[in-house]
């Protein structure tokens, strides 16, 4: 089945159908996980919080890849029940780290470094639970601002926002 074109009125022309997508300057790693069962909810996100955020940005090979973004997302059971509330299929791990490189490269050497094996890679057995499951690509911007020290284009922000009346 092809997807036609629909008639529609664009209140903003970013997204028109003639549009080039706001895709960004870097690649988007996600990793998702859930804790060990002998590890509490507690424990867990602590750790994960101070030790291995530490291990992860101290690392010498964190700031030569280029780097550009780390971001952990705490998912507690209170939102987890949130998330059910909703009525849709439900992501049930307990965190997702989120990484931005400038390029797959950069990503390999990090990943593929002496210290990534030695240090961080012996850190996870200790409070999450395997497999770890991934999932990669661009991000396309449509709302907010881009990567600060990026090449990134912002989207529509609140300034140049155009609504439905």
């Amino acid at each position: 089945m092809t997807l036609q074109k629909i008639d529609h009125d664009f209140k903003n022309a970013q997204f028109a159908y003639h549009a080039k997508p706001n895709y960004q300057p870097c690649v988007k790693l996600s990793f998702y996980f859930s804790k060990l069962p002998d590890v509490s909810d507690e424990q867990f996100h602590r750790h994960w919080e101070t030790v291995h955020a530490d291990l992860t940005v101290a690392a010498k090979g964190f700031k030569a890849c280029k780097i550009q973004r780390y971001v952990q997302v705490h998912q507690t059971a209170e939102w987890k029940e949130k998330a059910k509330s909703l009525g849709l299929v439900h992501l049930d791990y307990d965190g997702c780290s989120e990484i931005w490189v400038e390029t797959w490269e950069d990503w390999m050497n990090f990943f593929n470094s002496e210290e990534y094996a030695k240090v961080m890679q012996p850190d996870c057995p200790r409070f999450m639970a395997f497999p770890i499951t991934v999932f990669v690509g661009q991000e396309n911007l449509i709302y907010g601002e881009a990567v600060p020290g990026s090449s990134g284009t912002d989207g529509v922000t609140s300034s140049t926002l155009q609504t439905r009346e």
